[in-house]
């Protein structure tokens, strides 16, 4: 074998390897980095904005013909996952049924059903709505694409319509698990990890407000007036406000 031919080989072989490499490298990047996805700038209350959107990102729907399923297996998506199934786990109205059997769905297994319970009792009623593009804010704590997600999430939901209470708005979030399986992100119902991760703000009305900077501010200081921190929180590309 003449020497430029060698030559010609080895600058092939090299190449080949470090495109593996490069491949091997950004695939293991993509699947642990839980901040997945390029930052579409910052808002006027400080947040970066995701990609992500509500109600999106996934190819079907579940049964109550209103949360998306199918996602991809990526950190986008079981982040898009967590934020839809939240909607759909903080609404109870006459749809139920339908909302249950979504909920089977979207879980790893069964969850305790009180709100079954309490249309047994009470009837069936508009009891929970929810709204996840409102306030839209995420923290994502951990992901590994195709395996696992850890996510804290946010809502507004209004209560409403429940037994000797008065109506109520509760601003939240809270942390949810997700795993891939059957081939779709599924949340895992009961969250055992830490709960540090949280926000509650309740309002005494009976309908959702406009969330202003000063409702955000209320909701990110604690008990004791201390400013919690805002590192790592993002904001969903379609949030309403």
């Amino acid at each position: 074998m003449s020497r430029k031919r060698v030559l010609v080989i080895t600058i092939l072989v090299l190449l080949v390897v470090s495109v593996v490499t490069a491949s091997f490298l950004l695939s293991g990047k993509r699947a642990s980095d839980p901040n997945e996805g390029a930052s579409l700038g910052t808002n006027s209350e400080g947040f970066e904005i995701s990609p992500v959107r509500a109600g999106e990102g996934g190819t079907a729907m579940g049964p109550d013909g209103v949360t998306p399923i199918g996602y991809p297996p990526t950190c986008e998506g079981a982040y898009a996952a967590a934020i839809n199934y939240r909607k759909t786990e903080q609404t109870a109205d006459k749809n139920w049924k339908k909302t249950q059997e979504t909920l089977d769905f979207i879980y790893t297994e069964p969850a305790a059903d009180s709100l079954s319970q309490l249309m047994q009792a009470n009837g069936e009623n508009d009891y929970l709505s929810s709204d996840v593009k409102a306030l839209g804010i995420f923290k994502p704590l951990s992901c590994e694409a195709g395996k696992n997600a850890h996510v804290v999430v946010s809502d507004v939901t209004v209560f409403k319509n429940f037994p000797e209470t008065e109506p109520y708005v509760l601003l939240q979030a809270g942390p949810t698990e997700l795993v891939w399986k059957d081939n779709d992100w599924k949340r895992i119902p009961v969250y055992n990890g830490d709960v540090t991760e949280t926000l509650s703000l309740n309002l005494q009305m009976n309908a959702a407000p406009k969330i202003t900077q000063e409702i955000i501010d209320a909701l990110f200081t604690a008990d004791d007036g201390h400013a919690i921190s805002r590192d790592g929180w993002l904001v969903i590309n379609n949030a309403t406000r």
